[in-house]
């Protein structure tokens, strides 16, 4: 369920600027959040409202891949405005971040997608709708426009740490319960974003988006009581630093759109990436991979890093060969676009190989050259695919 990667920003904060006396660290937070989160504040108080609500005609869509929530509660939003028969591809495309990568050099932190968090303002505005990202520190006040919007018949997306809602889920008729399975211990994040659909007296009403997959209609979804969800919320924006203590994002009707352009621009930026501080995106975070792989030597076959670090790879290879087949499928027309679906299948393909490195009983330090010697060319591949989106951005996609 880990999804969102904010943390990597504020890890940005923290590295390139280490002068405290002459660097206020959080007007700096704030001022990131603001510009590339666009939020606006909850302002309104609403006093006569229904004592309980649930939406009936929306599709509840669930994965069994963790890296999937953001699409998929696009899809549902869509979905519920009328845009029907996309694929749930079709809405990692357009929020861009499962194109991308990042990694923090010394944190030992690197995760195959970027920030999803901005791709959901150009993802609406390409699906016709406006998408409003709110915030306060008043609880009452989320409370009160969670249940004004579901009351609309408007969806509620919600960013929480899954950590603590997880026994919701476990709890419920929609999940089998594991054996042995014991609640996170306290201290546990998971970042992770779902779909409130209801509420009544006590408790919202929300879609899982990970667990196992599946798509149900008129359901009420899982039931969980206001409390635990403004807990969840709360420590969703305390554990990344958030300048606001809440936050929810509904999605209303546009007349402003955008067309395909803007979508390939923003996609070949995430794979291209970048460097700041001891952040990097994109290839740039494929090269940091790499290179990080290159220090570490031989410890990488170590347990459980190995392991971690297997997850992580077989991550990669499935969002590169997904989003490559989307493409080719998609744009099949499009002698451009092919060329970047051959990229990434190519790119997949280097990740495939070094699953087989991993999977060897005994590794070796010529298996450390061959990691990074693939992990290096995938860059080259990615930063390459990259270029040719923005190429093609600039031409025109019919």
């Amino acid at each position: 369920m880990k999804t969102f990667k904010i943390f990597i920003f504020i890890l940005l904060v923290s590295g390139i600027f280490s002068c405290s006396s002459c660097f206020n660290e959080k007007a700096f937070v704030e001022k990131y959040f603001q510009e590339i989160y666009q939020p606006s504040q909850l302002d309104s108080v609403y006093k006569s409202l229904p004592s309980e609500y649930f939406i009936e005609n929306i599709t509840w869509y669930c994965y069994q891949k963790n890296h999937l929530c953001q699409s998929s509660t696009l899809q549902m939003v869509a979905e519920k405005n009328g845009i029907t028969d996309k694929p749930l591809d079709f809405y990692s495309f357009l929020l861009g971040y499962t194109y991308g990568a990042t990694y923090v050099k010394g944190a030992g932190m690197f995760t195959p997608y970027s920030d999803p968090e901005p791709g959901f303002i150009l993802a609406g505005k390409f699906l016709g709708l406006e998408r409003k990202y709110q915030i306060t520190d008043n609880k009452d006040l989320l409370v009160d426009n969670i249940k004004y919007f579901l009351s609309k018949d408007i969806p509620v997306r919600i960013a929480w740490n899954s950590a603590m809602t997880m026994k919701f889920a476990i709890e419920s008729e929609y999940f089998p319960r594991p054996k042995e399975w014991k609640e996170p211990p306290k201290e546990a994040f998971s970042p992770h974003s779902v779909l409130f659909v209801g509420y009544d007296s006590s408790y919202f009403y929300y879609y899982e988006t990970h667990g196992k997959d599946f798509t149900l209609r008129g359901e009420k979804g899982i039931r969980i009581d206001k409390s635990s969800a403004i807990d969840a919320i709360s420590s969703f924006s305390r554990n990344y630093r958030l300048p606001w203590k809440y936050m929810m994002t509904v999605f209303e009707k546009d007349s402003i759109s955008i067309d395909l352009n803007k979508i390939f621009e923003r996609i070949g930026e995430e794979m291209i990436g970048r460097v700041l501080g001891p952040t990097s995106t994109g290839s740039f975070a494929i090269k940091g991979l790499s290179q990080g792989v290159k220090k570490e030597g031989s410890s990488i076959f170590n347990s459980p890093k190995k392991e971690y670090f297997k997850r992580t790879i077989e991550t990669l290879m499935e969002i590169r060969l997904d989003n490559s087949v989307y493409l080719e499928q998609e744009f099949s027309t499009n002698n451009e676009i092919q060329k970047v679906s051959e990229l990434l299948k190519k790119s997949s393909n280097n990740y495939g190989s070094i699953i087989t490195i991993l999977e060897k009983e005994k590794n070796n330090k010529n298996d450390v050259i061959s990691i990074f010697r693939l992990l290096e060319l995938s860059a080259e591949l990615e930063e390459e695919a990259g270029k040719i989106f923005i190429l093609a951005s600039n031409l025109g996609i019919e």
